[in-house]
């Protein structure tokens, strides 16, 4: 198949994407780092509505990232887990033409290897071989859109396998404390989505088998490769093995935001008890938070730097750690995607003081909306951020996934290009205002920890006990 059968976009703006940029930020004239030097990246549209990104490498492999739009953020308490099974499932049964082991084995006797894994909003596919090898990994990609096998046989070990690693991670209270409240923020939907025995038992070979062939199709999937070969001849490469693909539409998930918001008030200040016999309590706060595409975000990932994501200087680690001593590990996160968010704050502390800790992290993340922060921690965040800028494009592999979230996200084509004037733009004022707009539905308290903190934990809201 010939180049000109698709339709190439080596866009003007992704000149911008990763050209040398010098801007003036603030009043004091802020320097922002250069990121000149980082190769540029080029876009092809293949027939099939595939959207193919490429960057040259200096050394002779070749690395392949698909990614398919579907992944946990997908899926609801009915069908939760869904996106793992898939994915270990092709992992284990491999396709039509490199069945089983097959698979695997051909790719490690060309010194190649491949990983399927699902994400929240993603399933990626990840093949490396030697540049020369490139026509293999494409007809290999190919073959696992067309034709993934999903056997009957191998499915029941498949779910096994799932359901044993998502025990171990609820085992660390850590994990099971993060999983709860994202499963309360939004009602056992898509963010809060949690696997169950129940969930896995309703997933057959069909289910895996008709979900694939909604999802594989070329409108959903991007695929990222960086390559000693000339773009040219990955396109080639691309167009030929990947022409079989069917066109499609992009899926997309849509969380009824008003909904969980109206039900998050009602549930604000509760504390909800995992009981679990442990030295320690494990207590985590969280809310929804805005999606990606929001303006607002670059305020809201400052007051989090301040909150509690910029380890030792943040407030949590300063107030809970460093003066009274009471806590090992203490953060806050902010994670914004497609359609929704969630902002969370964690620490770990002992039982009998519990209840003092957990008023410790409220007095502190209420009151990002009630005082403006002083201008000495905000230039303190912002450099912090503004220096280590730069670390976030350390691979090709970096930029590639970069520039997948641009895709994926709809993001403006100059976000990373444009993200740190933006971050140096934020006043004490607008921190204030982001965080009274995210706080404003109020929190839910999930802590993992002893029954009998039932008592003292009363005093900081009503306690639902958690069976």
């Amino acid at each position: 198949m010939k180049i000109n059968h698709v339709k190439k976009v080596i866009a003007p703006i992704l000149c911008g994407f990763f050209m040398l940029f010098s801007l003036a930020a603030d009043a004091e004239n802020r320097s922002i780092p250069s990121l000149d030097g980082l190769p540029q990246v080029e876009t092809l549209d293949l027939k099939n509505n595939i959207r193919l990104l490429t960057i040259m490498d200096e050394l002779p492999r070749t690395e392949i990232i698909c990614s398919i739009g579907f992944g946990k953020i997908y899926e609801n308490a009915e069908n939760a887990g869904l996106s793992e099974i898939m994915a270990k499932e092709i992992s284990l049964s491999g396709t039509k033409k490199y069945p089983g082991n097959e698979l695997n084995e051909k790719l490690e006797a060309l010194g190649g290897d491949i990983s399927i894994n699902a994400g929240w909003e993603n399933i990626t596919i990840v093949i490396k071989v030697l540049s020369r090898h490139s026509e293999f990994a494409f007809d290999l990609l190919g073959d696992i859109l067309e034709n993934p096998v999903f056997s009957k046989e191998n499915l029941g070990y498949s779910k096994k396998l799932v359901q044993q690693n998502f025990k171990r991670e609820m085992d660390d209270p850590s994990n099971a404390g993060f999983t709860k409240v994202r499963e309360i923020i939004f009602h056992g939907k898509g963010y809060g989505a949690t696997l169950s025995d129940r969930s896995v038992n309703s997933i057959t070979a069909d289910t895996l088998s008709e979900t694939w062939r909604r999802i594989a199709r070329g409108g959903n999937i991007l695929i990222a490769v960086s390559s000693s070969l000339e773009n040219e001849k990955i396109f080639k490469i691309a167009s030929e093995e990947l022409s079989k693909i069917a066109k499609g539409e992009r899926e997309l998930y849509s969380p009824d935001n008003a909904a969980l918001i109206s039900e998050l008030k009602l549930k604000s200040g509760n504390i909800y008890l995992l009981p679990k016999e442990l030295e320690q309590a494990t207590i985590i706060t969280g809310t929804i938070a805005p999606e990606i595409n929001y303006q607002g975000n670059y305020s809201l990932f400052l007051m989090n730097y301040i909150l509690g994501g910029g380890s030792f200087n943040s407030r949590l680690m300063n107030e809970i750690r460093v003066k009274r001593g009471l806590a090992y590990s203490v953060f806050s996160l902010v994670r914004n995607r497609y359609k929704t968010g969630v902002f969370m704050s964690f620490v770990q502390t002992r039982n009998d003081e519990a209840a003092n800790v957990l008023s410790l992290m409220k007095e502190n993340i209420f009151r990002m909306a009630e005082k403006e922060v002083t201008n000495e921690e905000l230039d303190w965040a912002q450099e912090s951020v503004i220096n280590s800028y730069v670390f976030n494009f350390a691979k090709t592999s970096d930029i590639l996934d970069n520039y997948l979230q641009v895709e994926f996200n709809n993001l403006d084509k100059g976000y990373y290009r444009d993200y740190l004037k933006n971050i140096s733009m934020v006043t004490p004022a607008d921190i204030k205002r982001e965080s009274g707009l995210l706080f404003r539905h109020g929190i839910i308290t999930v802590v993992v920890g002893n029954r009998n903190l039932e008592a003292s934990l009363k005093k900081q809201g009503n306690v639902i006990i958690l069976e």
